[in-house]
């Protein structure tokens, strides 16, 4: 199994983990609010950058293979790990918060800066 992580989408994982709890593309679409044909789309491409297949059709929906199987254990741990690392951010509060951060490029920094400022 190959894998390029400088060439990862994360939301490969996501649909991975997905498909793996739900076994069904239709009710993983569901559960990641995301169309049918996107997510067949996403596995198209996982299977692709894995360079093997990871379900095969059935008449109960999907089985993983061996794989499939072999991947999921790590990819649901790093998934908590992100989870749980970007979970801890402190959340933006406008009410109480004295600080915050803008990021923006030399032209909206020329049109719209200014006027947040004076506000």
């Amino acid at each position: 199994m190959k894998l390029n992580l400088q060439q990862l989408d994360l939301n490969l994982l996501l649909v991975f983990d997905a498909l793996m709890r739900e076994r069904n593309l239709s009710r993983a679409a569901i559960r990641l609010h995301r169309s049918q044909p996107a997510v067949s789309n996403a596995l198209a491409r996982l299977r692709e950058q894995l360079d093997q297949p990871l379900f095969r059709r059935t008449a109960k929906g999907l089985e993983p293979t061996a794989a499939a199987l072999a991947l999921y254990v790590p990819v649901r741990q790093a998934l908590h790990l992100l989870q749980a690392g970007l979970g801890s951010q402190e959340t933006f509060d406008p009410h109480t918060a004295r600080t915050f951060r803008l990021t923006m490029n030399d032209y909206a920094q020329l049109r719209l800066l200014p006027g947040l400022v004076t506000r």
